[in-house]
């Protein structure tokens, strides 16, 4: 594989992108979270990815718009999950989160992981109250179920799902070919780019709905531990053990 050299307009360079992303990741984890970044090395090097970005990927609104007062660190919650990222406050006040591994990347978002996006989060309220049900139903006095992987109890905080047969990426696949979306997704069917926007939503409910009602249908999904071995997925499924979350 060809590396990919990363060159930013400060002058700062990395043989490829990986050394970039590992070098934004450490100055992200050594600054606190919701303090502006005043060391003038970092935020030139973060001023300097955000015009990568902007280059790179037009299809929003430029993160940079009307200059730059100060960047920090917040945490994004999505879907319940939670991740650290970047955020820049503008000079009018007004501020928005972008992606450095993107930016590094100098790719935007392809609309497939868009709709992918959307649709986690339509379906995001039902998956977690089959997994409160299915803990309702199937945990013992202590609260615990069985991994049908390991063997092993695991809680309802401390598990994952995992997807059997049909994985979330191929379900939003089908349903995208089903409606003809193979190359670009119409206007009004998720929300268009915009700042302060961490994740895409559905505009059209009747999308969301019709997505949410494919997922019921063909997602299989189990509670395994966080430390099951994937590769036992298929063969966990057929345990007496296993069941799967009623959607």
């Amino acid at each position: 594989m060809v590396k990919k050299p990363v060159r930013l307009s400060n002058g700062k360079q990395w043989a490829t992108r990986g050394d970039a992303i590992d070098h934004c990741r450490d100055l992200r984890d050594r600054h606190p979270i919701g303090v502006p970044i005043t060391d003038p090395s970092d935020h030139d090097d973060l001023l300097s990815l955000l015009e990568r970005y902007d280059l790179a990927i037009t299809d929003g609104p430029s993160k940079i718009g009307v200059g730059v007062g100060h960047f920090e660190t917040r945490v994004n919650i999505t879907n319940g999950g939670r991740t650290i990222g970047f955020w820049v406050v503008r000079q009018d006040g007004s501020e928005t989160d972008f992606s450095f591994i993107r930016a590094v990347n100098a790719a935007p978002k392809r609309e497939i992981e868009q709709l992918a996006d959307a649709w986690r989060g339509a379906a995001f309220s039902e998956i977690l109250s089959a997994k409160s049900l299915y803990f309702a139903i199937h945990a013992d006095a202590e609260g615990d179920v069985t991994c049908p992987i390991t063997g092993g109890n695991v809680t309802l905080h401390d598990c994952r799902l995992e997807y059997v047969g049909l994985r979330f990426g191929q379900i939003v696949s089908s349903y995208a070919e089903a409606q003809g979306w193979q190359i670009v997704v119409p206007q009004g069917v998720i929300s268009p780019a915009a700042g302060a926007q961490t994740t895409t939503v559905f505009v059209s409910l009747e999308h969301a709905e019709g997505f949410r009602c494919l997922h019921r249908s063909a997602a299989k999904i189990l509670v395994v531990s966080k430390d099951a071995r994937l590769l036992g997925l298929e063969a966990a499924s057929t345990r007496p053990q296993a069941s799967f979350l009623e959607l």
